[in-house]
């Protein structure tokens, strides 16, 4: 699984805006914003940059796993692991 992660620095927490993704074969890409606690299918011909993917999750070009065929549980563990990429990237400084 090719992950990205990035803080976005916007100030929602202590610790910014942190945020991994991966994009699945399909195109489509799964996000996880640990701060704020958001999970997100995106739909897919977004560009897989830290950039194409808060352009994407600002504008609310979500998708939902069964429309891609894809079973909650796949996509939860997919989540989950985000999570855990997620937590290893670095705050923000005040």
């Amino acid at each position: 699984m090719e992950t990205i992660k990035f803080n976005t620095g916007r100030t929602y927490t202590a610790n910014g805006q942190r945020i991994a993704a991966t994009q699945l074969e399909s195109g489509h890409i799964v996000l996880m914003d640990i701060d704020r606690h958001i999970d997100v299918m995106l739909i897919a011909g977004v560009e897989f940059t830290p950039a194409g993917i808060l352009e994407a999750y600002d504008n609310n070009w979500y998708t939902f796993p069964n429309e891609i065929d894809m079973s909650y549980g796949d996509y939860y563990d997919i989540v989950r692991q985000l999570g855990e990429v997620a937590a290893t990237i670095e705050g923000v400084t005040p």
